[in-house]
């Protein structure tokens, strides 16, 4: 059964893809359709209960007034002779699926819904949110949502979600958006000055790395080729959050030292080289903008000390890197492909970090107590890059995900590596004899 709403705006155009757009759609094109849902975009929204029951077609009204509200969600992504280009529509139709559920299996009914909804890649020129709802005796108790990561990233997906509660508790949202995707693509277009002097930053940082963490398959690897692996740890999780406390800087930033000192152990480079995934919502503009404003700083660390040490010095060097992830996607690739020629191999680190949380727990260190957990998820045949560490959510405390070809990492080297984040990391916050 499904639920059709119309959506309206007064604002439309076609234009090209903004340069995280553009970064995303590089990725996704990357793995082919195949494998390309993975790299969607889920939410599930709880309906508030303040108010009483709302019947499905009062929450599909909310939902077509959010995508009236941010150009993104209205974008079309179409695949022209010049390449990918997008048109933002000014209306249409959502159509929405309606699960019915008995109240107690509501969540559960939620969790398979989202997850079916987000098991297919998305075409060329469809619709970029896909929406569904979990009925209850007349009643939508859930929103599943999935956003095209091409016109969303994770921190994006919030604000919809945040936005279609606010509509649903209240009945208006007070603010217009602080900018728009449409608006940002023509701030960017005026931007090259400063796209040029970030390029011209990587590039000379590329010079003083090997060409790839992992240049060499070293086995035959497994199926799928690509194993994906999630650590949950307490005791993670408060050793971060410790040696952030101690440090000044953020749990991310321990982390992300901690990853690329490993990274420098386990491949014996003298430098090492890791591009952690930025949110670019450093601003008042940006903080709320609908689009995906992810791109790719580029992290490097020599010779440290003890993780304490190297947190202290190298923190301006992980600042500088989130602040050179804002570049013309198209004027670095032909950057790296220069340079790729100029030396004979592929010049880039194929290693991402990228923390998924929604920001840095309120209440400090967390409880050490409670057992870690190493699962396998499933994974593909195909991905955008080597080796990429996630931060989450998972299990109600730290997750660290690692994702990594098989042929350069074997399983039991993911496994093995994501414990050793664990013990190096604890060790570290232990208190100086």
């Amino acid at each position: 059964m499904r639920l059709s709403v119309e959506f309206a705006s007064g604002r439309s155009g076609t234009t090209e893809l903004a340069w995280g757009q553009r970064d995303i759609w590089e990725a996704i094109d990357g793995v082919g359709p195949d494998s390309a849902h993975y790299f969607n975009v889920p939410r599930v929204l709880s309906v508030p209960r303040a108010g009483g029951p709302r019947p499905p077609r009062v929450v599909g009204a909310a939902l077509a007034a959010v995508m009236g509200r941010h150009d993104a969600l209205r974008s079309l992504v179409r695949i022209g002779a010049a390449g990918p280009y997008q048109e933002v529509a000014a209306a249409g139709t959502v159509s929405i699926e309606l699960v019915e559920a008995a109240h107690g299996d509501a969540d559960d009914a939620a969790a398979d819904l989202v997850d079916r909804l987000a098991g297919r890649s998305f075409g060329d020129g469809e619709q970029p949110l896909r929406a569904g709802l979990v009925v209850c005796d007349g009643a939508a108790t859930h929103v599943a949502l999935v956003l095209n990561h091409v016109v969303a990233d994770w921190r994006a997906a919030d604000v919809v979600v945040r936005d279609l509660r606010m509509l649903l508790l209240r009945g208006t949202i007070p603010r217009p958006p602080s900018l728009q995707l449409l608006d940002l693509v023509r701030d960017e277009e005026a931007a090259s000055a400063r796209s040029e002097r970030m390029i011209a930053q990587w590039e000379t940082l590329l010079r003083t790395v090997p060409s790839g963490m992992f240049p060499k398959a070293v086995a035959a690897g497994a199926t799928p080729r690509y194993a994906r692996a999630v650590l949950s740890s307490p005791r993670l999780n408060h050793a971060a959050q410790v040696l952030a406390g101690r440090t000044g800087v953020s749990t991310a930033t321990v982390l992300l030292v901690a990853v690329t000192m490993l990274l420098r152990e386990l491949t014996g480079h003298e430098v090492c080289a890791i591009t952690p995934i930025v949110h670019n919502r450093f601003s008042d503009r940006t903080r709320d903008l609908v689009t995906s404003l992810n791109q790719l700083g580029l992290f490097t660390l020599g010779p440290s000390g003890s993780l304490s040490e190297t947190l202290v010095s190298a923190y301006p060097a992980v600042l500088a890197s989130y602040r050179r992830a804002r570049f013309d996607s198209l004027a670095l690739k032909a950057m790296i492909d220069r340079m790729s020629a100029d030396r004979g191999v592929p010049m880039f680190p194929s290693c991402c970090f990228n923390d998924l949380r929604l920001g840095e727990d309120p209440g400090g260190a967390g409880p050490e107590d409670g057992e870690s957990e190493l699962e396998w998820l499933p994974s593909t045949d195909k991905r955008s890059c080597d080796f990429c560490v996630a931060l989450m959510r998972w299990k109600g405390t730290l997750g660290v995900e690692l994702i990594a070809d098989t042929t350069r990492l074997p399983k039991g080297e993911i496994a093995a590596l994501l414990h050793r984040l664990e013990s190096f990391v604890v060790g570290a916050a232990q208190p100086s004899s």
